[in-house]
């Protein structure tokens, strides 16, 4: 059964990039004194295709219809790169490897999970021949003030030994604060020449 409903009542769909696509949205609650966020996500890549606050005038990372996104996510949302040579092996005898990238080539081999419940979002990815199992869970914080998006992203090693591991992990871009729909969307180059970070 690729389709399952898990006994904390999460909804478990395996391989999920292989799955016809689909999008949803993460519960946008954030309690009675908290900011809430909406998070876009779609059965592709790493799963956040958008999140921001109020509306698409306030995207965090860019918002793109849901055609859009599927094609999109694994270029312009969340990417991991991960080094890996083992403990102790030559210095020169890295590999190197980015989980929930699309391989359609290795399908049958690499195993994608996602996991949904009422509050979050987890994807998992096994079956890499490094033996490393990474596995993401996204969730809104409630009850602060600002609005946020957690991110948790944990390295399982299922080899028979030792590895050295270097992981580059976040988003390739955000939108910066005073952007809006009709300048990402209509003069994104532009408005970058407009752009500036202040080291506050």
């Amino acid at each position: 059964m690729d389709y399952e409903l898990s006994k904390n009542s999460s909804f478990l769909i395996k391989n999920y990039g292989q799955k016809k696509p689909f999008s949803n949205f993460l519960p946008g609650i954030a309690g009675l004194y908290g900011t809430p966020m909406w998070v876009f996500y779609v059965n592709r890549g790493q799963a956040i295709a958008s999140f921001g606050t109020r509306n698409k005038d306030n995207a965090i990372l860019e918002f793109f219809p849901a055609n859009k996104a599927y094609q999109m996510v694994t270029s312009v949302g969340f990417r991991t790169f991960l080094k890996i040579k083992p403990a102790g092996g030559s210095a020169d005898k890295y590999s190197f490897y980015e989980p929930f990238r699309d391989a359609s080539e290795n399908y049958r081999v690499i195993q994608r999970n996602m996991e949904i419940s009422s509050h979050e979002l987890t994807i998992s990815e096994k079956g890499h021949g490094s033996g490393i199992e990474v596995s993401v869970t996204y969730y809104t914080i409630p009850g602060e003030s600002i609005a946020a998006l957690a991110r948790c992203v944990t390295l399982t090693n299922h080899s028979s030994h030792a590895l050295d591991v270097e992981i580059l992990d976040g988003l390739p871009q955000i939108t910066p604060y005073g952007m809006n729909e009709f300048l990402v969307k209509h003069m994104s180059r532009t408005i970058e020449a407009w752009m500036v970070v202040e080291n506050t």
